[in-house]
């Protein structure tokens, strides 16, 4: 009797953990399928990160941050807001507010800018970043794959 109690507790403690490792794969978790693009100018970095990979239908959730990394503070004039995303496919139109805005830029501070896009049109996509700013700062589209 001890003997079939300690397989069976066995048994279930293998089937819990086997459970719990596949639980943690979830298919809603994308960690894979997501990419942080970085670009550096003379003081300031931007940085973008997107899913890869996603399906029609889906909403696209996309994040950039601008970081000000010089010594002294400086005056910026820009749009609203000042990191404009654009996504070939998405038949979503954007309305955004052009220049006229300032930011004076600290050491160290952090804009940061999410948008999001319904997802209509399968295969390679782009995503295009823009910046609305007086800053040198180009990035290359970065390439979306939707099925």
């Amino acid at each position: 009797m001890i003997t079939i109690n300690k397989m069976s507790n066995s048994i279930l403690m293998l089937v819990s953990v086997v459970f719990m490792m596949l639980s943690g794969c979830s298919s809603t978790e994308k960690l894979e399928d997501t990419v942080t693009k970085r670009v550096v100018a003379s003081d300031f970095v931007l940085e973008v990160t997107t899913p890869t990979v996603i399906g029609t239908g889906e909403t696209m959730k996309v994040k950039g941050t601008l970081e000000y990394t010089g010594i002294k503070p400086v005056e910026v004039t820009h749009g609203k807001p000042i990191i404009r995303f654009f996504f070939s496919g998405s038949e979503e139109e954007r309305s955004y507010a052009d220049v006229g805005y300032y930011t004076e830029f600290k050491t160290g501070q952090v804009i940061e800018v999410e948008d999001e896009f319904m997802v209509s049109k399968k295969g390679k996509q782009n995503l295009y970043v823009d910046m609305t700013a007086d800053i040198e700062l180009t990035m290359d589209p970065i390439e979306i794959l939707v099925k």
